[in-house]
């Protein structure tokens, strides 16, 4: 017959754990990281587009993907609008041949 197989609960004192797994672990949690200003989206709708990070851009942006609980649209929407606030470019309105590609662009 089979005895039961559950594991007794360990104590902290356990040395042959201790050996095994080395001391309990004293270190508090990273704090979690400050949120991104908040930006009201203009519209539920969103554009995909391929881009290119570099490794540890994408890294951070994972990182704080999940640490953050935010979806990549929302990193990406806050820190671009932070970004092209003081970008007198970014509020110039593009050429009318430029204009009409990103009008259908915006139309698919």
């Amino acid at each position: 017959m089979v005895g039961h197989l559950s594991r007794p609960a360990s104590t902290a004192a356990d040395p042959l754990d201790q050996l095994v797994y080395g001391p309990p672990a004293t270190t508090a949690l990273p704090a979690a990281p400050a949120a991104l200003p908040a930006v009201a989206p203009a519209t539920s709708r969103r554009i995909v587009f391929t881009n290119q990070l570099t490794p540890a851009t994408y890294t951070q942006l994972r990182q704080y993907e999940y640490w953050g609980r935010l979806a990549i649209h929302e990193i990406l929407d806050a820190a671009l609008s932070a970004y092209f606030a003081d970008k007198p470019e970014a509020h110039q309105a593009l050429p009318e041949k430029e204009r009409a590609k990103l009008r259908g662009k915006l139309l698919e």
